[in-house]
């Protein structure tokens, strides 16, 4: 790691070369050290530190954005060039707005040094699992450490160390795959066992699966598929950006009852039951936002850009300068409910269990979040509260805002997964009238 005080002294050096108005450095340091499966034994076993320095400068009412990946004086003078070239050929438009010096609070999440070792060890845990019952592994086991350094021409530094552990599982006979992924504060925290077993699980049920004609019916969506459906409804909904171009259903049902009484979701970049980021891409704390209240939708996430557009502060879920998509959540979190998924499954006299999505698009409506994708690893028919066959894989189109409209029941199980702009971490759901509109041969 470069630490603190490498990192201030970098960007203090290359800011005072920096010749505009207004001045932004963004320095991002990724470590991830990564051991890949496939076939019953490790292929891969990799590590590597990427840098990426973001400039973000303004002038007479223009602005300007470039991203290096070296930091020598040859690349930062290039880069300069660069940014005067662009500031140039920019119409007058709007001041590049910055935010003030902060507070922050000292946190570090980093609790571990990566080891291909102990990796090695997970590994061989998981593929002696599978063998036992002949099935062929694959997956993927990673640890990683972001360093966040940010510094503007207002005085403001910040600096956050993010740490993390990231698993995959996966399980395949000849007709069946089984699988399972999970994320942590480090290695120890994930219960690679768990995850394990849960994916053979799913890979011996699912052998041989059956045709089951689509139509609407209610389903028991594991944790897996609901991080699927909440990084869409995230994406499409939480951003100030997006309910000011009227995109968003905030735009429309802000304040309104649109989702189950049971739904209550938040986001927290402190709280110690996720992966912690403390601070955004300009260097703002991350404050807890309630985004959903008992049903009710309440409010996006603001950067510093569209907290000014409204007269309200920066939530500190900025991005990074580069970014067209605005602020989104970062660290979402889904409050989960007081039973088990076996319970959910012992009461549900007919519908469908999914494991998780794959291919998830939801541009086809994004007010209503209206979703078209497939299941995947381990799909099963419920009847009579019993996981009765397995059923082959099944295209649905559903409005992800009518689905969580049809929320009946929430599981205590929780699972954290990585996220489009961060992470999550959410329960299980059961849905009445999901809507598959199709079926595959496998």
């Amino acid at each position: 790691m470069w630490g603190k005080e490498r990192i201030f002294e970098t960007l203090e050096g290359l800011m005072k070369k920096l010749p505009f108005e207004r001045n932004e450095l963004v320095l991002v340091i990724n470590t991830e050290e990564l051991t890949r499966f496939a076939n019953n034994r490790i292929h891969q076993n990799v590590g590597e530190v990427n840098l990426n320095l973001f400039i973000r400068v303004g002038e007479n009412k223009r602005k300007a954005v470039i991203e290096i990946n070296r930091i020598d004086e040859d690349s930062f003078k290039n880069a300069i060039e660069s940014l005067k070239i662009i500031l140039k050929n920019q119409p007058e438009n709007e001041e590049l707005i910055l935010p003030k010096p902060q507070d922050y609070k000292e946190v570090n999440n980093v609790t571990f040094e990566p080891s291909p070792e102990k990796r090695a060890q997970i590994v061989n845990k998981i593929i002696k699992i599978g063998e036992e019952k002949e099935l062929n592994t694959f997956g993927a086991v990673s640890e990683n450490i972001m360093e966040l350094g940010v510094m503007n021409s207002n005085g403001l530094f910040g600096y956050a160390p993010i740490g993390y552990a990231h698993g995959k599982v996966m399980y395949m006979s000849d007709t069946s795959s089984g699988y399972q992924e999970c994320s942590g504060n480090n290695m120890e925290s994930i219960d690679f066992e768990y995850l394990s077993y849960r994916a053979l699980e799913k890979c011996l049920l699912s052998q041989n699966p059956q045709d089951l004609e689509p139509g609407k019916y209610t389903v028991i969506l594991e944790p897996l598929a609901v991080s699927e459906m909440m990084e869409q409804v995230s994406y499409f909904g939480f951003s100030a950006k997006a309910v000011r171009e009227k995109r968003s259903f905030l735009a429309l049902y802000q304040g309104q009852q649109i989702f189950s009484t049971k739904v209550n979701i938040y986001d927290d970049g402190l709280d110690p039951k996720g992966i912690i980021i403390p601070i955004d891409f300009e260097g703002v704390p991350k404050k807890r936002v309630e985004l959903v209240r008992d049903g009710i939708p309440l409010g996006p996430v603001y950067d510093t850009y569209e907290g000014e557009k409204v007269g309200k502060e920066s939530t500190g879920h900025a991005l990074p300068p580069t970014n067209n998509f605005g602020p989104l959540p970062s660290n979402l979190f889904f409050v989960p409910g007081e039973v088990s998924l076996e319970e959910m499954i012992s009461k549900l006299e007919k519908g469908i269990l999914v494991t998780r999505f794959h291919y998830v698009n939801a541009f086809l409506d994004p007010i209503n979040v209206l979703a078209t994708g497939m299941t995947r690893d381990g799909t099963f028919l419920i009847e009579n509260g019993k996981i009765k066959k397995p059923i082959k894989n099944m295209r649905f189109t559903q409005s992800f805002i009518s689905a969580l409209g049809n929320v009946e029941e929430i599981s205590k199980e929780t699972v954290i997964m990585p996220f489009f702009a961060g992470f999550s971490r959410v329960p299980g759901l059961r849905i009445k009238d999901f809507n598959f509109t199709g079926t595959t041969e496998f």
